[in-house]
């Protein structure tokens, strides 16, 4: 299901913010021009007008669940969103004076929008945030696999853990991650005939026993709820579980990324020609004081190129605006960090804006990267990381990407341990891909450019 990489909770927030701000279109027509027919209302600025606070309340983090509702900092955020939205929807009816609303019209909206929005927040906050039953949830088995998802788990207001099952009889009566081992899976069959749980993990990497898939087959057959630990995973956090899976799952899981036709290639193509043409264009001006700014700040080329890993393990050459001094490499290659002293003052700056990254619209061009898709490592760390990371050798059967899933949720590579965590979020794409990833991936690559948050 394509929605699923979307959270239910987002999903009705955004449905009544979606009604809440046409609601408020209306009723300010009503209150300037006592007219309230909302269809006639609904004109073209009504949609640019709903568009652009849809997109401002994502970018300030008005859709995240981290923060209380009802607070009077999450009030301000609030204020502040809908203001800086209100800002460029003015901007925009500016720019096309064909749609816009009148003045009274416009400000009598931004009184009720603030309105409406703050008490659909305190009443989705109060009646419908958390208040639905938690599913209890019995993991069966007590290794490494199992508390993994445990610890995932924990995290999900959702799902309540009733406790560990294991059909070795010497586990049981201890604790695991502070919750009791309350039996074998014949035990765990007959708390689940009884109502007691709801969902079933099954968290063995080992061989499977026979008395154990009978058991687990009677949980199903029961109606209980039954995952596999891997698949629970990757649907709760949008990574695939490297180090809790075998090459058999691979195997039998449909991917999504590599199973593509010819049509589809095409079209994807054609998107990536016509979105880098517009964005060279655009980016001109932005481009030429880049330019000006890298010759004065320091001596050496204006481009970076370096040698990357793509499709199918073929090396290319990879261009960007150079953010480091020129003898950066002078003993080779090594992971950047957070406040590296080899970039340059202006390389700060370009690095954080994203800007150093605009020159690989050209490697779009050329067919070496799409659009969205991992990104492309290099060829010295990829030797070393095929070696010590399972499956990665798998992200280079799709095309890379100027950003991706891995991107907009991890941001820049470190170490080998963020090679690995990265390398959950591309597994997870190259399964999952679809148009509505892919909008979800620009979404969130604009709201990581627009904070400058991730940059190295």
């Amino acid at each position: 299901m394509l929605l699923k990489h979307i959270p239910k909770k987002t999903i009705l927030l955004l449905s009544g913010d979606i009604i809440f701000i046409i609601l408020s279109i209306a009723v300010a027509y009503y209150v300037r021009l006592g007219r309230f027919d909302l269809l006639s209302n609904f004109t073209g600025a009504s949609i640019i007008t709903l568009t652009i606070h849809i997109f401002t309340f994502y970018i300030f983090d008005i859709y995240s669940f981290k923060y209380k509702f009802t607070t009077i900092n999450y009030f301000l955020k609030l204020l502040l969103a809908v203001a800086v939205g209100s800002t460029l929807v003015a901007l925009s009816f500016y720019l096309i004076p064909h749609y816009q609303f009148g003045r009274g019209i416009f400000f009598i909206k931004i009184i009720f929008l603030t309105i409406f929005m703050y008490l659909w927040r305190a009443a989705f906050e109060s009646f419908l945030l958390n208040k639905g039953n938690k599913k209890n949830v019995g993991i069966m088995g007590v290794g490494v696999s199992g508390q993994t998802i445990c610890r995932l788990l924990r995290k999900n207001t959702n799902y309540n853990i009733v406790g560990f099952f294991d059909d070795n009889p010497k586990l049981h009566n201890q604790t695991v991650e502070q919750y009791s081992i309350l039996g074998n899976s014949r035990n765990l069959r007959d708390m689940a005939t009884r109502g007691e749980i709801d969902v079933v993990v099954v968290a063995i990497t080992q061989e499977k026993r026979s008395e154990l898939f009978k058991n687990i087959l009677s949980v199903k057959m029961s109606g209980i709820e039954v995952y596999d630990m891997p698949s629970l995973y990757e649907e709760l956090s949008g990574r695939v579980p490297v180090k809790h899976i075998r090459d058999s799952w691979f195997i039998y899981v449909a991917l999504s990324g590599i199973k593509r036709s010819i049509f589809t290639q095409r079209i994807e193509r054609i998107v990536d020609v016509i979105f880098c043409v517009l964005g060279l264009i655009g980016s001109l001006p932005v481009s030429l004081i880049t330019i000006v700014l890298i010759k004065l700040g320091s001596k050496g080329s204006i481009f970076y190129i370096q040698d990357r890993v793509g499709h199918n393990g073929k090396i290319f050459k990879l261009i960007k605006f150079r953010s480091m001094k020129p003898d950066a490499e002078a003993n080779g290659a090594v992971w950047a960090k957070e406040g590296d002293l080899r970039v340059t003052k202006i390389g700060r700056i370009i690095r954080k804006l994203r800007i150093d990254e605009m020159p690989q619209m050209w490697n779009v061009l050329k067919g070496d990267i799409s659009l969205i898709g991992p990104r492309p490592e290099r060829p010295e760390f990829v030797k070393d990381l095929e070696k010590e990371i399972p499956y990665f050798s798998l992200r280079h059967s799709v095309r890379p990407g100027l950003t991706g899933w891995a991107q907009v949720n991890h941001g820049y590579v470190a170490s080998k341990k963020d090679t690995l965590e990265k390398l959950q979020y591309d597994l997870y794409y190259i399964k999952n891909k679809s148009i509505l990833l892919d909008l979800i991936i620009i979404v969130k690559t604009i709201k990581v450019v627009l904070l400058g948050s991730g940059a190295r």
